[in-house]
């Protein structure tokens, strides 16, 4: 694709949030296949900002959907395991829904939930423990 016609799309795009926010909006919404009840109120909270919530579509779209890159079973399972770290109820609903749907079994997502949590789990000792440090240090100096 060339420069003026990334332009181009850039440009209709900023226009309709611009001056169709309404029905920008509610075609962002029309859009979404299968929406997750948090899934439609965030878009409803973006569509507020329609050129925000555009550039939310596309980039979800060139994450999840770039099967060239990594199919949407593993992205999914990414997704899982982000969701976990960050414990959202509704994001890991949504994406164990999705994975499910997408041929993951109970198995891989149960390893995925082990992973993450593993990784978080070091991540807190490594916080602690360097906290820790500091105040084993201090008591030497006095």
């Amino acid at each position: 694709m060339k420069k003026e016609q990334i332009q181009q799309i850039m440009e209709v795009l900023s226009d309709a949030a611009k001056e169709d926010k309404e029905e920008t909006a509610e075609a962002i919404s029309k859009m979404l296949e299968k929406p997750n009840a948090s899934v439609v109120f965030v878009m409803q909270m973006l569509n507020k900002r329609p050129d925000v919530s555009i550039s939310t579509l596309i980039k979800s779209a060139s994450l999840y959907k770039s099967k060239d890159i990594m199919d949407e079973k593993t992205a999914e399972l990414i997704a899982i395991s982000s969701a976990v770290a960050n414990r959202c109820e509704f994001c890991t609903n949504v994406h164990m829904d999705k994975a499910f749907s997408l041929g993951a079994t109970e198995e891989e997502i149960f390893n995925t939930i082990l992973i993450s949590s593993a990784v978080c789990e070091t991540s807190s000792w490594t916080y602690a423990f360097r906290k820790l440090k500091k105040f084993e240090r201090r008591g030497k100096q006095k």
